[in-house]
């Protein structure tokens, strides 16, 4: 702690050992055995050492944190293939980049110096160091004075036998007794601690980009995996690379600080600060030891601070794409170290635990005031607030295919589920979608470039899953018409709310998207529907959501958490991207979900999207369709009313909010796809300031959003029997895919891990992690039956299933192996590595191993040219 009149250091000669201290030390006991006095030095030498470590623990827990992260999270991982792959260019020689010094820059000016100053600081100003300092120095002055004078001196050691030294600071101590400089292992450990936790901050990186490695999926295109393999060492080496070079600054800014015209100016610094560093508690210790930090170093640590609170809790956003990415993790790693370091460092002064109350009223303060995770709404326009009923929906959707007046002869209706899982699922659903979008270019062959310059070049009806009477069918088909509804959940939500976007924006059959590839995509050039949606769902959402977790939820206040960033980041990317042609909406997830009644010429599919209530566990459906319809049979909840939910057992999100108000199409996602820490349980107001409930991720319940579709599929066919739907789920967890895969006769096949982390935890919450997968699989099993035995007669198949496959981590395909193989890990952020990506649309692709979907996409086709009527549906 800082030294005042009012609390001046500790006095010397209070600190100066007895004998009974210098015995144990093992310095001069001639009693005690050689091992035992060894024994009990090293024990005190650990004792100063957790001493040292206590007195630094924000720093320290910083860089122990950022090690786990690049440990074992593979998203905090795979942000450095962002680095390895930067640029338009994939394919590159390794070697050094203008993205790998920004990298090393941003950990140096952003974590390392903030940990090595603050901890720094925590030493220098701190009592109990100083006392350490004092104790050890004067023992080993001692020590030399008796080996000097002889063991004589022992027994008059502690007496003051050296009373010249007994009461004088260590360095004039030092400088009287020749042979006794003081204690060098104290002073190494105050000395090196601060410089080693610097270092270890590109250690953590170093970790991170070779497990980055591990994490790349295998690739058709090799040159692209190796390419990203090789940039990932030329990263890990750098960063170890960059330690020496960090335990060299720091040698030489002590250095340069004692030299000549620096020191002047340094000295004249410290004067001039010198009032307000001891009103911050923050100046140095009397006794200062070698390498202090001195005021410039101090005040680096105020600006940084004042930066942290100024721009990002003012302008999380702008920061985030001044940083994003990897960019962004030193400072969620370093911003916060300089204050909690001075709130640690008060409260050992005072003997107060500052940290842990400000933790404790932040939790009380949220309790009695509240938090700032409210769901955003606004104000909508007539007659926004006036949603389809489920007849008129059908009806205009049959308007819109040309088929109203003779329905048996419309095509079957898709339904399309999108499973959660981030930026994965909505990276996916909109590839996929975007995949039969394209049905001219399938029918006619198409080239697609990569930013490495590569193409990938397809002829008509190259694969050999559609079949020529199907193309012949879908010849002037606007695959768009056929898409009745979107059921989705968290990431499969986003995924079902941008494609609903650009489908709403789309200019005839063209996307609302051209010309070169935004950043973070991984093509060169938008010529596709399925580009188009890829590239919308490609951006980095991760940066803005992890500035809000680590500094706008955490001041709360009035400013918006870390849910609405979220969103926003979603508006700009698909408002930066979908500006083309005369009907472009680029700003349509800002706008109100609920909107005029559709137009069956441009016509957009109605979106179900699926939360969870925290008050009763049923789900929170967030819909532009009127959630009741009049069945001609009894409700299949039971009872006869005029009207039945079309969500049995589910919760209207607009039934909680005022007839003026709607919330933003990003909104309506975001209500699906609050996951556990990215985003914060949202709270649902009734009226002025009363909450009805709390909206989490749509998963809590069923990871898929099948049983809303199933339920829409069962109303639609009450609306109108003639119709035949056909339900299109698309998941991307590989591990689900897995755990379906082994599974004999409806009895999945066990393959637990042999070594589990604290089992009484970590049981119940993998279960419930797999208990939202395992709803989702069973209500895929529900629904196809139903459909099966309603419309099997004509239509053998009525449900198809794309999905992302697992990947041993040899690469092969782990379906039908004898023995159970690990898969590799998957990352499941708001971010997508270009990789993953590629990795992502070759799913679609034609494979010959058993981890293909080519089943599943030749049934979409046939179910997209075959009418209702073949499904055995009498006109």
């Amino acid at each position: 702690m800082g030294t005042s009149p009012d609390h001046p250091p500790p006095d010397p000669q209070k600190a100066v050992p007895s004998a009974a201290d210098a015995d144990r030390w093992g310095q001069d006991d001639a009693g005690a055995p050689p091992l035992v006095r060894a024994i009990v030095q090293l024990w005190s030498r650990v004792l100063d050492l957790g001493l040292v470590l206590w007195v630094v623990r924000i720093p320290l827990l910083s860089v122990a944190i950022g090690l786990l992260l690049m440990l074992g999270v593979t998203q905090a991982q795979d942000t450095l293939v962002d680095v390895a792959m930067a640029g338009p260019q994939l394919v590159e020689k390794p070697g050094l980049s203008l993205a790998l010094g920004k990298l090393i820059l941003a950990i140096f000016l952003l974590w390392a110096i903030p940990v090595h100053f603050a901890a720094r600081l925590l030493l220098d100003t701190d009592d109990g160091i100083a006392a350490l300092a004092t104790r050890r120095d004067q023992a080993a002055a001692r020590q030399a004075a008796i080996a000097e004078h002889g063991p004589a001196s022992r027994d008059t050691a502690g007496a003051g036998a050296i009373p010249s030294q007994a009461g004088a600071a260590p360095q004039a101590l030092a400088q009287s007794t020749p042979h006794a400089p003081g204690d060098a292992w104290t002073g190494f450990v105050i000395r090196q601690v601060p410089r080693l936790l610097g270092a270890l901050t590109f250690v953590a990186f170093a970790i991170g980009a070779e497990q980055a490695i591990v994490n790349l999926p295998t690739l058709t295109d090799t040159s692209v995996t190796q390419a990203a393999q090789a940039q990932l060492h030329v990263i890990a080496v750098a960063m170890l690379v960059a330690v020496p070079f960090f335990f060299l600054y720091s040698a030489a800014r002590g250095r340069l600080a004692l030299s000549g015209p620096v020191r002047a100016a340094t000295a004249a610094l410290d004067r001039l600060c010198a009032g307000p560093f001891r009103w911050l508690a923050i100046a140095p210790r009397r006794n200062d030891p070698s390498g202090a930090l001195h005021a410039t170093g101090r005040l680096l640590l105020l600006t940084y601070a004042a930066g942290v609170i100024i721009i990002l809790i003012a302008n999380p956003l702008w920061l985030a794409r001044q940083l994003p990415l990897t960019l962004a993790v030193p400072l969620i790693l370093g911003a916060w170290v300089p204050i909690l370091s001075y709130l640690s460092s008060i409260g050992r002064r005072l003997h107060f635990p500052f940290v842990t109350a400000a933790l404790a009223l932040g939790i009380v303060g949220v309790y009695l005031f509240g938090d700032n995770h409210k769901v955003r709404t606004l104000l909508a326009n007539e007659p926004a607030y006036r949603r389809t009923t489920l007849d008129t929906a059908v009806y205009l959707w049959m308007r819109a295919n040309g088929c109203a007046q003779a329905p048996a002869t419309c095509p079957r209706p898709i339904i399309v589920v999108a499973a959660g899982g981030a930026s994965r699922a909505g990276f996916f659903t909109a590839s996929v979608v975007g995949h039969f979008l394209d049905v001219a270019q399938h029918r006619e062959g198409y080239t697609l470039t990569r930013a490495d310059g590569r193409t990938l070049v397809r002829g008509p009806l190259d694969d050999g899953r559609i079949s020529p009477p199907a193309a012949d069918a879908l010849a002037n088909a606007d695959i768009a018409d056929r898409i009745f509804a979107i059921s989705g959940v968290s990431g499969g939500a986003y995924g079902a709310a941008v494609t609903a976007a650009a489908l709403g924006s789309r200019n005839g059959r063209a996307s609302p998207c051209a010309g070169a590839a935004p950043p973070y995509w991984f093509g060169a050039r938008i010529t596709t529907w399925q580009d188009c949606l890829e590239s919308l769902t490609a951006g980095d959402y991760l940066t803005a959501s992890f500035f809000g977790l680590a500094f706008h939820d955490q001041v709360q206040l009035y400013l918006e958490d870390r849910a609405a960033l979220l969103e926003q980041s979603w508006e700009n990317r698909f408002a930066q991207i979908a500006t083309e042609g005369d009907r472009a909406t680029p700003q349509r997830l800002s706008q109100p979900l609920l909107t005029a009644e559709r137009d069956p010429a441009v016509w957009v599919p109605f979106l179900v999207l699926n939360g969870t209530s925290v008050e009763t566990g049923q789900r929170i459906v967030t819909t532009d369709l009127m959630p009741t319809h009049a069945p001609k049979r009894p409700c299949p909840s039971g009872g006869d009313r005029p009207e039945c939910p079309i969500f049995t057992h589910a919760i209207d999100f607009h039934g909680f909010l005022h007839g003026s108000l709607d919330v933003r199409l990003s909104t309506a996602a975001s209500n699906s796809a609050r996951f556990p820490l990215i985003s914060p349980p949202g709270s649902i107001l009734q009226g002025e300031g009363d909450i009805a409930d709390r909206i989490v991720d749509g998963g809590y319940f069923e990871n898929f959003g099948v049983e809303s579709a199933l339920e829409l599929a069962q109303a639609m066919a009450e609306v109108e029997p003639r119709l035949a739907p056909f339900i299109l789920v698309i998941s991307n967890d590989p591990q689900s895919t897995l755990t379906e895969e082994r599974t004999a006769r409806g009895v999945v096949v066990p393959d637990g891990s042999e070594q589990v982390w604290l089992p009484e935890l970590t049981g119940p919450l993998s279960s419930i992690g797999a208990v939202r997968s395992g709803r989702g699989r069973l209500a895929v099993a529900a629904t196809n039956q139903w459909l099966n035995e309603r419309f099997g007669a004509g239509c053998p198949t009525n449900l198809a299933h794309i999905r992302v496959w697992p990947e041993a981590l040899d690469g092969t395909c782990p379906i039908g192996a004898e023995k159970p193989k690990a898969i590799r890990d998957v990352s499941m952020s708001w971010w997508l590595s270009k990789p993953v990506q590629m990795n992502l649309r070759k799913q679609l692709e034609h494979s010959s191993d058993r981890c293909n979907n080519d089943k599943a996409v030749r049934a979409v086709w046939a179910a997209l040219a075959t009418p209702s009527s073949a499904c055995g549906i009498q006109p």
